[in-house]
């Protein structure tokens, strides 16, 4: 037997050792989450999309490249193909959601009364199943590498955690900068497991100051926190801040709306606020032209407003494309991204 095939042979056995110890690790994986109830099997199957690309992946890459080297006529072409095809699998599952990258916007023309102020924007971290704890960590460390007056999370902390979330999420207290924040879809049971009150719990415990259905003043700025619109009543709160259509008695125009899908801006009236900033779309995660905007549309949200940063009727809008990962264990060309907002005269 040729050499190059006995190796080959033996790389394909280890490819198929790969994807039963990804089984296996995966089923071990499961246990002590929240689940989603009824939702057992998808959540195993992410957890083994989880693992096979690192376990059994590498080898699947190299038994192509040794077919395409060794192989003839069509089947080397094929083979090249499909080698062609993993490297991006590979990419988008291993490398390119541990990358990230810090956007810089800056909205000039301040409001009478308020402070210039740097925000660090993130949404979407989702914790759990996809968003280790390792990963949560580096998050908290570039944050606090970060000159930033405070820190807004738009919502979805958490997908499938570990059981114990103030254990888990004990990094976040770590943070040097004031943190405010909102929960998302993912958060309250829209779907997801039923956590939203021990996560609120866990977040307030690390000093996350929660702002659903709150103003609060900050620098001159008020802080409002919106509903998620799947999970909560955002509306009903939106009727209670802004009782006129033009506006409370005390005028928008200070008022930095944060809430986690973008398509609850849409329900602000005109002028509402001087910058909202919202999550939920992952920027797409995958991007694949004229396809991933289909299906933003017919899943996601009904605005157009997907990733940077929007003029809409309520005032501008910042959606940021987010931190981790929801479905698909993976991201193609919609970098991890910080936001770093700077509001000044």
């Amino acid at each position: 037997m040729p050499p190059m095939s006995w190796a080959l042979r033996w790389v394909w056995r280890l490819f198929v050792l790969g994807l039963v110890l990804a089984l296996a690790v995966s089923l071990w994986d499961y246990r002590d989450r929240w689940h989603t109830p009824g939702f057992w099997l998808r959540n195993l199957v992410m957890l083994w999309l989880y693992w096979a690309p690192r376990l059994a992946g590498p080898f699947l890459l190299i038994g192509l490249v040794g077919v395409t080297v060794t192989g003839r006529g069509f089947l080397r072409w094929k083979a090249g193909v499909a080698a062609l095809l993993v490297v991006v699998g590979l990419w988008s599952s291993l490398v390119e959601p541990g990358l990230s990258r810090v956007r810089q916007t800056t909205i000039t023309g301040l409001p009478p009364g308020v402070q210039p102020v740097r925000l660090a924007v993130i949404a979407d971290i989702h914790w759990g199943l996809f968003f280790r704890d390792h990963q949560l960590e580096r998050l908290v460390r570039q944050l606090n590498a970060l000159e930033v007056d405070a820190v807004l999370v738009a919502g979805d902390w958490t997908h499938e955690p570990p059981l114990d979330l103030k254990t888990g999420l004990a990094p976040l207290a770590g943070i040097r900068h004031p943190v405010f924040g909102v929960l998302g879809n993912h958060d309250v049971e829209a779907p997801g497991p039923d956590l939203t009150e021990p996560l609120r719990e866990a977040l307030r415990t690390h000093g996350v100051q929660l702002l659903e259905g709150r103003r609060v003043a900050w620098k001159g700025w008020e802080l409002v926190g919106l509903d998620d619109g799947w999970g909560g009543r955002p509306d009903a709160q939106i009727r209670a801040f802004w009782p006129e259509p033009s506006g409370s008695a005390t005028g928008p125009g200070n008022r930095l709306v944060v809430t986690h899908q973008p398509d609850t801006v849409a329900l602000l009236p005109p002028g509402a606020a001087h910058l909202s900033v919202a999550g939920h779309t992952h920027g797409g995660q995958i991007w694949i032209p004229g396809l991933t905007p289909w299906v933003l549309r017919n899943t996601n949200t009904r605005q157009p407003w997907w990733n940077g940063l929007y003029n809409t009727p309520a005032g501008t809008l910042l959606v940021t494309p987010g931190i981790g990962t929801i479905g698909l264990p993976a991201r193609l060309a919609v970098m991890p991204t910080i936001e770093l907002v700077e509001l000044k005269p």
